[in-house]
């Protein structure tokens, strides 16, 4: 099955000479700004604002505080170098592909390439552990679900991208759809589950710290809905010395890095 990624998408049709490296700079592996590195300011209201990766204009409320602007789709548009890396792994324990993850080129400290991180990683461990599934179908369905939740979603909409991420993960699964009665309950449930664990541990925003708990969260909820156990193991967290937000130990990930 060819895979359309978003990068294929989101370039396509751009005026020649347009700017298209998607990576930013090294600075984006950082909290703040791709391109600088700086932390980034959130404005009460969006406005029309040009991105400083691909040139495109779109609305937007969160810039840097020397002004550049990164569109949702530039740091997630290297989705195709992901997938790859998902559909060959035959890791079973849903936290440490989630790690194995977060250490790829692509991904970025936080960003909403974590809400379709999220559901692939379930996704994939369910299949290594035994569910049913086709798995490179479902890869690309929740990557191009998780791709349409918008980076800020947590502090804006009060639905954190994670928990929606689980959600997908639950809808491919139990095959959901806005008429399926017998199981549209069940994506609901999940990401309830998830946002009620999400809000405990408190804010600021952490992708890496709400991704684990969703992921943590979606594994019990998969035993006991689908059948199918996913062990997990927490293991150390090595961001939060990058994470100018880190909650220390109101995190229930940094002790383990601390007692190491």
């Amino acid at each position: 099955m060819k895979i359309k990624t978003f990068s294929q998408s989101k370039n396509a049709g751009k005026p020649a000479g347009a700017k298209t490296d998607c990576r930013g700079s090294p600075a984006g592996k950082n909290a703040g700004c791709m391109i600088c590195g700086k932390p980034l300011v959130y404005r009460a209201k969006s406005e029309p604002m040009a991105c400083g990766i691909c040139r495109q204009v779109s609305l937007a409320n969160a810039v840097c505080e020397d002004g550049h602007y990164v569109c949702d789709a530039c740091h997630i548009c290297a989705g195709s170098e992901i997938l790859r890396f998902l559909a060959a792994s035959r890791e079973k324990d849903p936290l440490a592909l989630l790690e194995a993850v977060f250490r790829q080129p692509p991904v970025h400290l936080h960003g909403p390439e974590h809400h379709g991180i999220v559901p692939c990683v379930l996704l994939t461990a369910y299949h290594n552990c035994g569910g049913a599934l086709d798995l490179p179908a479902a890869l690309a369905e929740a990557w191009k679900r998780g791709g349409r939740v918008p980076g800020g979603v947590c502090g804006n909409w009060g639905v954190c991208g994670a928990a929606a991420g689980a959600g997908i993960f639950a809808s491919v699964v139990a095959g959901s759809n806005p008429l399926n009665a017998a199981v549209w309950h069940l994506p609901q449930q999940l990401a309830a589950k998830c946002l009620e664990g999400i809000a405990a541990c408190g804010g600021p925003r952490c992708c890496k710290r709400t991704s684990r708990t969703a992921v943590e969260t979606a594994a019990a909820f998969a035993k006991a809905h689908f059948g199918v156990d996913m062990p997990c193991a927490r293991g150390p967290c090595g961001y939060f010395e990058k994470n100018r937000e880190c909650i220390l130990d109101r995190c229930p990930y940094y002790g383990i890095e601390q007692e190491r």
